[in-house]
């Protein structure tokens, strides 16, 4: 059997009850980093010494790919992400696609990704929206970018810190003229959200008002005129 535990994306509280004691009682837990996972639980103070920790990345031969099936089927399994909810835009989808293939019992528990809290705090009306995880490095970006452009409802989108800028100027050069909503650090000591224009945002970076630092979650709107002002909230 395996478990998707999610854990928090950046303050420790935001973990559940039944999150905790699956972490206590089941003997292996597959991690996109062990070391991570190994100071979560000694946050909690979940012993671990007894446990075995199984690296799950994007690196995993087929050989190990086997190996993790097997001990699915044998044992009931724990899979946690360095944070967030396993699955959602990370390798882990891959055990569920398995889990399903050879009639594996699997269980989602509910609870932190950094989506719906950028999803809600939004001012506009998201009964109807759409998530992208991370948006293309190279081939397939610019296409991606104008569906952006011509979408009838707004896009979420991981981004990474490195590439959040290069995002901007080039849905800007490809005529972008919606609400950009930047939302920074979530649930984090600097948790920040803004919107406004793409010029807007970028002259706010400029002046460090919005730091390059930190995880992002970007939302685009080709449908919401920009905001006359700007807005952002910073905890």
């Amino acid at each position: 059997m395996l478990s998707i535990i999610p854990t928090p994306i950046g303050n420790r509280e935001d973990i559940t009850l039944r999150a905790l004691r699956l972490l206590a009682e089941i003997d292996v837990i597959f991690s996109e980093d062990p070391q991570t996972t190994k100071k979560l639980l000694n946050m909690y103070e979940i012993p671990y010494h007894s446990k075995k920790f199984y690296t799950f990345n994007s690196f995993v031969t087929d050989r190990q790919f086997a190996m993790y099936v097997n001990l699915m089927k044998e044992q009931h399994v724990g899979m946690v992400s360095e944070a967030g909810t396993p699955g959602l835009s990370d390798p882990a989808k891959e055990l569920i696609k398995h889990c399903w293939l050879e009639q594996i019992r699997f269980e989602i528990l509910p609870w932190a990704n950094a989506l719906v809290p950028a999803v809600v705090s939004s001012n506009r009306d998201t009964t109807q929206f759409a998530f992208w995880g991370f948006l293309p490095k190279k081939k397939g970006k610019q296409t991606a970018l104008k569906t952006i452009i011509d979408s009838d409802y707004p896009i979420y989108v991981y981004e990474s810190v490195h590439r959040v800028v290069k995002t901007l100027e080039e849905l800007l050069a490809l005529g972008f003229t919606g609400k950009v909503m930047v939302c920074r650090e979530l649930t984090k000591l600097h948790e920040q959200y803004a919107c406004g224009s793409i010029s807007q945002i970028l002259e706010k970076v400029a002046k460090g008002e919005v730091p390059l630092k930190g995880e992002f979650v970007l939302g685009f709107d080709a449908g919401a005129a920009p905001t006359p002002h700007w807005l952002e909230n910073t905890l």
